[in-house]
């Protein structure tokens, strides 16, 4: 039986124990049974270090055969056979994980993060702005929303926490004027017409794909029988991997964005008929391809031009999505990613994402979870995971059920966590695990061992609280911005779709800002008391132990309403939401000046 990957049960973030509804314990432990793991005993070594299990031959990563006697000094993914004769997936990961100087930055949101120059969303030359922009300001780390693909389809999906795919890059972040080849074709009725979208707060990611798409198709046609060098190459290194998504993505065009509702002979890439597919749909097959060298080549830019830049891993994927479809013999398509209640979404939450089932991953030896670490610090110098209990557990809510019916699932977080200090060592990089809600205490004491950061959003005087091993926000993406809770304008934003939420811990919160800006909590709230809400509050950020500090760009420019409401799709404009004035100006203005003097103070950048 394999029911102990299932948790009995769990202590929610009201203190009331939940105990796994028989129902679903049932069902997990009858999977798990059918999806046993083969590979389980997989060896973690530290290189250098006296393990007693190495002992007999070890096929190196690249290839290479060597006698192994107690020790590997090559860190990396190798392939043991013991002299009993028994053969072990070797992990061979350093002990720590890199670690960042002590220093402070911003929290941002690309897609709202627009420039004079962008075309109604915030892409990949507006990151290379803010880096250097931070940089100028004494700031040392700039952590952005994820900037997975999404599917080539209208209506665009919005969310960037549920992608089409978590190892290759949302095409709409692409500067198109900025791609190689654009100074062969006049782009400039169409770079007109992508900023006049700027006007509107309102992101329409629709109008951006169509011209966009447009940009790149123009460009593309001069330049698809003089392909530059530097992108053949590139392709051919990612091979298969590539193709497979470009031809998924061609496939959506065509049929949707949903895998399971294509014709059942693309229902799986490794069906004869995918292939054919590719072969008769080359050109355009193509085209995907060299989109995401563009935008690969882009973000290599910014991640090059300043301040460090934090990249954001999703949790999970869309269902419909070609991870999914790349990945459906590893996944529990009849479960979704979820969390149970807190006091900010009291129904819970459901993520519309399916989970890996663990004992598939293993079976897989990790490849996807590989792939998806190193694909994320190909550039970037810095990972924040979000839901860092996904290395751990993960909430799984029945897809024909409730959040109420949930239940958590644990998976081999010692070889994930190796596979992160490989990759996290190999590329130099920091990683950030998103520890908030309901951790377990082991967690976040492993995370410390290994150098994991810790991700904190107390607020006020119990930010001194931090640990020195984390990064310090006054808040995230899910949560109101001080101003949305000053001026009470987010409470209000509940109130009007109808979301539950706690009234006396939504009053604490503004009381207490008011208590450390100044501020009479009675009166009318203006923009000088946003101003001193915010400075307060970063300021005592700036003061707490943790060894990096962010603001949001939300607080920093005096946003009210919040990036994202959760367990609200259509009532909300979720992740649709412009900053007022473009970025450049922002950044320029005195609010964020202050913020980020204030946030510098006392760090080393």
């Amino acid at each position: 039986m394999n029911s102990s990957y299932v948790v009995a049960g769990f202590t929610d973030a009201f203190g009331i124990h939940r105990a796994v509804p028989g129902h679903t314990r049932d069902a997990l432990t009858a999977r798990f049974d059918r999806t046993a793991a083969l590979n389980s005993d997989v060896v973690i070594a530290t290189p250098g270090r006296w393990h007693p299990l190495l002992f007999g031959k070890v096929e190196l990563e690249d290839g290479t055969v060597v006698r192994a006697e107690g020790t590997v000094d090559r860190p990396g993914y190798h392939r043991l056979t013991t002299d009993d004769g028994s053969t072990h997936l070797l992990l061979a990961a350093p002990e720590h994980l890199p670690q960042p100087p002590r220093t402070s930055g911003l929290a941002v949101q690309l897609y709202a993060a627009r420039s004079r120059d962008s075309w109604g969303i915030g892409d990949f030359r507006d990151l290379a702005l803010i880096a250097r922009s931070l940089t100028a300001r004494r700031a040392g780390v700039i952590m952005v929303s994820p900037v997975h693909a999404m599917a080539p389809v209208v209506p665009a999906m919005n969310s960037p926490y549920s992608p089409a795919s978590r190892m290759w890059l949302n095409v709409l972040h692409i500067a198109p004027g900025d791609a190689p080849g654009a100074e062969r074709v006049d782009l400039s009725d169409l770079a007109e017409a992508g900023r006049r979208l700027n006007a509107d707060r309102r992101i329409d990611r629709d109008a951006v794909a169509r011209l966009k798409s447009a940009a790149l198709e123009r460009i593309w046609a001069a330049i698809r029988h003089d392909q530059p060098a530097e992108f053949r190459r590139w392709a051919a290194e990612r091979g298969a991997a590539l193709t497979t998504f470009a031809t998924w993505s061609v496939l959506a065009e065509i049929h949707g964005a949903d895998w399971r509702k294509w014709p059942s002979r693309y229902a799986h890439p490794a069906n004869p008929a995918v292939a054919v597919f590719t072969g008769e749909h080359a050109d355009r097959v193509r085209y995907h391809e060299w989109c995401q060298w563009v935008a690969d080549r882009q973000l290599a830019t910014a991640c090059r031009s300043g301040a460090t830049v934090c990249l954001d891993v999703a949790v999970g994927f869309d269902f419909a999505s070609a991870d999914a479809w790349q990945h459906q013999d590893l996944l529990a398509l009849d479960f979704e990613v979820g969390c149970p209640a807190d006091p900010w979404n009291r129904e819970g939450q459901r993520w519309s994402l399916p989970p890996f089932d663990p004992c598939a991953l293993v079976n897989a030896d990790f490849a996807p979870f590989v792939a998806l670490v190193r694909s994320g610090l190909r550039h970037a110098g810095a990972l924040r995971i979000d839901h860092v209990m996904q290395l751990w557990q993960l909430f799984w809510v029945p897809v024909a059920g409730s959040v109420a019916d949930g239940a958590y699932v644990r998976y081999p977080v010692d070889e994930m966590l190796a596979v992160l200090r490989i990759e996290a060592a190999r590329a130099g990089a920091w990683i950030v695990g998103e520890d908030i809600g309901t951790v377990a205490p082991e967690v976040r004491e492993t995370m410390a061992s290994i150098g994991m950061l810790g991700y904190r959003t107390e607020m006020g005087a119990r930010s001194g609280a931090n640990p020195e091993g984390s990064m310090g926000a006054a808040g995230t993406h899910d949560q109101a911005t001080i101003a949305g809770i000053l001026t009470g304008s987010d409470r209000a934003a509940m109130e009007l779709i109808g979301k539950a939420f706690d009234p006396e811990f939504v009053e604490d919160t503004r009381r207490e800002l008011c208590a450390r800006g100044g501020i009479d909590p009675s009166g009318p709230i203006r923009t000088d008391d946003v101003r001193a809400a915010v400075i307060a509050e970063y300021r005592a950020l700036a003061a707490c132990p943790s060894r990096v500090v962010v603001a949001t760009l939300d607080d920093a420019a005096g946003v009210a309403e919040r990036p994202n409401m959760p367990g609200t799709i259509d009532e909300y404009p979720n992740w649709r939401i412009g900053l007022p004035e473009p970025v450049e100006d922002l950044l320029a203005a005195p609010l964020a000046g202050d913020v980020l003097a204030t946030l510098a103070e006392g760090r080393t950048v």
